[in-house]
C-alpha cells in the first residue's frame, strides 16, 4: 500500500483549572492513498480532537507529547513532520487545504457569515491553487456543480444563510475539495442531516473519492455509517483505540466488547418493536479515567482482579486487525 499519513503515539494534553487531562493516549493509525479509515466512538472519545491534531488546529492549552509522530508525505514526495509545524509556518498553510482539507461537522460554523459560498471558496482557491479571478470563480462553480448543488452559477453568490442543512453542508465538501487536497477529513458530516440527505450525502462523499483518488479520515458514532462508506476502522473509547482492522470484518466478527456494543445498539430494520440496546453506563471523563482498562466500568465481560489492575495491551489477532482486551491477552497466553 501507498502509505500516505502515518501517526504513531499520538497524545494530547490540555491545561485546566483543575490540573492537565489527557483526552488521547498513545494512539496510532495510519492512511493509505485513496483508501478511507474510519474512526467511530461516542462522543468524548477523542476522535475530533485527534484529527484536529493533524491540523494543528488545537488550542493553545493542548501539547502533544514528546513521542508523538505526525507524518505526511505531500504532493510533491517530501515528509512532512506535522508535530513540529509552528502556526507561521509557510509549510502548514501549505498542508491545510492544499494538502489535508478538512469537513466540519456543522457548516453554519466553519462557514463566514458575511461573505459569499462562492467568496470564500474564491479565496480558498486563489491561495492554494494560484488562479486568477475569472478562473477561480469559474472553478467554484464547477465544483458547486460536481458536489451536486443545482444552479451553481446563482448559488455560488448566496450566503449560507440562504441553503439548507444538507445543501450547506455539499457547499461544505466542495469548499474542501476546492484546494486538490489528497486527505479529506470528515468529522460526522451527516449527523445533523435527516436519513435521506446523509445517504445522498454519504454517496457523493464515495463518488467523490473515487473520481479524484483521494484519502479520506471519516469521524463518526455510527458503525452503520461506517460499513457504508470505509475500508478500515478504528474504534475509539476513553482516547484509546480499543480495536482496528478492515471493516467488513470488524463488523463480521467484533473483538472488543465495546464494538460488540456499538453494533447492538443499531436499530434492526426488521425488528422495529425491538427495544433499543444501549452501551450501558457513561463514558467517563478523561480526567476521572479509570485504572485499568478504561471499558471495565461498563464492559459486562470485565475480570475481576484483572481488567482493574492493568490496561490491556494492544494484541495483533490475524491479517491487518488489532485489539486492546485482556480477554485476548488471556487466550493467547493460554495458546
Amino acid at each position: 500500500m501507498d502509505r500516505l499519513l502515518s501517526v504513531e503515539n499520538l497524545s494530547i494534553s490540555f491545561r485546566t483549572d483543575e490540573g492537565p487531562i489527557t483526552p488521547v493516549q498513545g494512539v496510532s493509525f495510519g492512511v493509505d492513498r485513496g483508501r478511507t479509515l474510519g474512526i467511530v466512538g461516542e462522543s468524548g472519545s477523542g476522535k475530533s480532537v485527534s484529527t484536529k491534531a493533524l491540523m494543528r488546529l488545537l488550542p493553545g492549552s493542548a501539547s502533544l507529547s514528546p513521542e508523538t509522530r505526525m507524518r505526511y508525505r505531500a504532493k510533491n514526495g517530501e515528509t512532512v513532520a506535522i508535530e513540529t509545524l509552528k502556526p507561521r509556518d509557510r509549510a502548514l498553510r501549505r498542508l491545510r487545504g492544499g494538502e489535508i482539507g478538512m469537513i466540519f461537522q456543522e457548516p453554519m460554523a466553519s462557514f463566514s457569515p458575511v461573505y459569499s459560498i462562492g467568496n470564500q471558496m474564491i479565496e480558498t482557491i486563489r491561495l492554494h491553487r494560484g488562479l486568477g479571478g475569472r478562473a477561480a470563480r469559474d472553478l467554484a462553480v464547477e465544483m458547486l456543480a460536481k458536489v451536486g448543488i443545482s444552479s451553481p452559477e446563482t448559488r455560488v453568490d448566496q450566503y449560507p444563510h440562504e441553503m439548507s442543512g444538507g445543501m450547506r453542508q455539499r457547499a461544505m465538501i466542495a469548499l474542501a475539495l476546492s484546494a486538490g487536497p489528497a486527505l479529506l477529513i470528515a468529522d460526522e458530516p451527516t449527523t445533523a442531516l435527516d436519513v435521506t440527505i446523509q445517504a445522498q450525502v454519504l454517496d457523493l462523499m464515495r463518488d467523490l473519492q473515487r473520481d479524484l483518488g483521494m484519502a479520506m479520515i471519516f469521524i463518526t458514532h455510527d458503525l452503520g455509517v461506517i460499513a457504508q462508506i470505509a475500508d478500515e476502522v478504528a474504534v475509539m473509547y476513553l482516547g484509546t483505540i480499543v480495536e482496528r482492522g478492515p471493516t467488513r470484518e470488524v463488523i463480521r466478527r467484533p473483538l472488543h466488547p465495546y464494538t460488540r456494543g456499538l453494533l447492538e445498539a443499531i436499530p434492526a430494520i426488521d425488528r422495529l418493536d425491538a427495544r433499543l440496546k444501549p452501551v450501558p453506563g457513561d463514558i467517563p471523563s478523561p480526567s476521572q479515567r479509570p485504572s485499568g482498562c478504561p471499558f471495565r466500568t461498563r464492559c459486562p465481560e470485565a475480570v475481576p482482579g484483572l481488567c482493574d489492575r492493568a490496561a490491556p495491551r494492544e494484541t495483533a489477532v490475524g491479517e491487518g486487525r488489532a485489539v486492546r482486551c485482556h480477554l485476548h491477552d488471556a487466550a493467547r497466553a493460554a495458546a
